[in-house]
């Protein structure tokens, strides 16, 4: 094999082994493990939620893991006037389109590391409404 073909073969490997690597967690690079959704109040009014310890302020945006999801707290202790409510939103919703292109071009690897990472999924209507309740 002459030397030009042995270097145009190294070279295409090489480009073929880049782009597989680069191909490999598509939605992991493109989605992330957390999405951003907006969340509002039944009754319209601003309250002060807890996620995972965290205090938020409702209405607004947060990000929370495309797995798992998260519990919303609204905490009379927060809130004066108001119930304790809990709202779950349930991880896993739909999968990312990010998912099926990497099945095709990262194979069993690349979706693999998708899924285990979370990032195959997404909200579909990541906008989110939390029951409050005013005491009376």
């Amino acid at each position: 094999m002459k030397t030009s073909n042995i270097v145009k073969v190294a070279l295409f490997s090489s480009a073929f082994l880049a782009a597989s690597m680069f191909f490999t967690g598509c939605a992991l690079t493109s989605n992330g493990t957390k999405q951003k959704v907006a969340l509002s109040t039944s009754n319209g009014k601003p309250v002060v939620a807890d996620i995972k310890g965290k205090k938020v302020n409702i209405p607004g945006e947060v990000k929370i893991s495309r797995r798992s999801g998260a519990t919303i707290k609204v905490l009379a202790a927060d809130n004066p006037g108001y119930e304790d409510t809990q709202f779950i939103i349930k991880g896993k919703n739909k999968l990312s389109g990010w998912f099926w292109g990497n099945i095709i071009w990262g194979g069993t690897f690349g979706s693999t590391t998708d899924g285990a990472a979370g990032s195959m999924w997404k909200y579909a209507n990541p906008n989110f409404t939390i029951p409050v309740s005013e005491k009376r």
